[in-house]
């Protein structure tokens, strides 16, 4: 979904899933994956050869485009030794009382619960993969340090790229202006976008802070010249208020699944890249449990300094979450461990 290989082309992730531009498109960027990461498919093909591994693929909202496209998933398949690659939207494992699925289905931007596109892909498309592109454009792709604007991609959670890119302006003074220039400019012909225009349109509520109009607003604000003058904290209130209608509702959800599912105590989700463990309760005079299980690529993680400006952590995450069968000869239940390592 997030690959640069979509600008060679006139077609974009939030077109039509089954147009053949969009196929195509996927075919060739899964193969180009596939030849790039080829050490790592072997290394599966190998484990799942040996009976060590047995593979599931359950899918999410950025690869949703490989439901409609069958050629792309017969080349996985291949990579990886199958016969077939069964895509999951969601598992439930009965042994361990596990229900598993991604999680976007919790997310307002990109819930997609009949595949479609959503305002997320717009959002990763034109604004993540854009930006960086042209700014190389402007300032060289030989400028140094350059490729740290493409940590872009690892700002979690994905409403605060606004702030961080406004950092980055601040941090790097020698590309103060251009990246000034090159995100208003971005985010201009992001809000000019079709797509995202009917989208914006479909969200309008009168008389109500709606999801559009908060999307707006950061926009707005994160290229407004007058928020160095003191204006970031309108920010920081208003990134606020949106982790405060996102927080907690993947458990919210995990427990209405729980309650309409016999036989199930946990659930298991990623998505949001932040692991995070919440007891639900008790079933079965037994513990239930939502787990999210975070991620294992870089984090820059919104945060607030001490003049209330947004910040930025940047750090490798790492997270395990394994379930254990009913006769593990240590009694356990499952392990849960999730940590950062931070580089100098």
């Amino acid at each position: 979904m997030r690959s640069p290989s979509w600008f060679d082309s006139r077609h974009r992730p939030y077109h039509g899933k089954t147009q053949n531009g969009v196929v195509t498109m996927v075919e060739q960027i899964v193969a180009e994956t596939i030849a790039r990461e080829q050490g790592f498919f072997d290394a599966l093909r190998a484990k799942i050869a040996s009976g060590e591994l047995v593979f599931h693929y359950i899918a999410g909202n950025h690869d949703r485009l490989l439901r409609t496209a069958p050629a792309a998933q017969a080349r996985i398949a291949a990579a990886l030794g199958l016969a077939k690659l069964e895509l999951h939207t969601e598992m439930e494992f009965r042994d361990h009382g596990v229900l598993a699925y991604h999680g976007n289905s919790g997310d307002a931007i990109n819930a997609s619960p009949e595949g479609d596109a959503t305002i997320g892909d717009a959002i990763g498309s034109e604004l993540i993969l854009r930006f960086p592109t042209k700014l190389r454009s402007l300032v060289g792709a030989d400028h140094p340090g350059i490729e740290e604007i493409d940590d872009i991609d690892d700002v979690r959670p994905v409403y605060a790229v606004p702030a961080w890119v406004r950092q980055q302006s601040s941090i790097r003074p020698e590309l103060f202006k251009p990246i000034r220039e090159v995100w208003s400019e971005t985010v201009e012909e992001f809000l000019a976008n079709d797509f995202v225009a009917r989208w914006l349109k479909t969200q309008h509520k009168t008389f109500s802070l709606d999801l559009g109009k908060k999307l707006r607003l950061l926009l707005e604000l994160s290229r407004n010249r007058m928020i160095q003058h003191g204006s970031d904290e309108r920010m920081t209130q208003l990134y606020r208020f949106i982790q405060h209608g996102f927080d907690g509702k993947m458990s919210t959800i995990a427990a209405a699944e729980l309650q309409k599912r016999k036989g199930l105590r946990y659930v298991v989700n990623g998505h949001s890249h932040f692991p995070s463990m919440q007891p639900l309760g008790r079933i079965a005079d037994k513990p239930a449990v939502y787990f999210n299980t975070g991620t294992w690529r870089a984090v820059h993680q919104i945060g607030h300094d001490l003049g209330g400006r947004p910040s930025f952590l940047p750090y490798d995450a790492m997270s395990y979450l394994v379930f254990f069968p009913t006769d593990d000869k240590l009694g356990r239940d499952y392990e849960w461990w999730t940590g950062a390592m931070v580089t100098r």
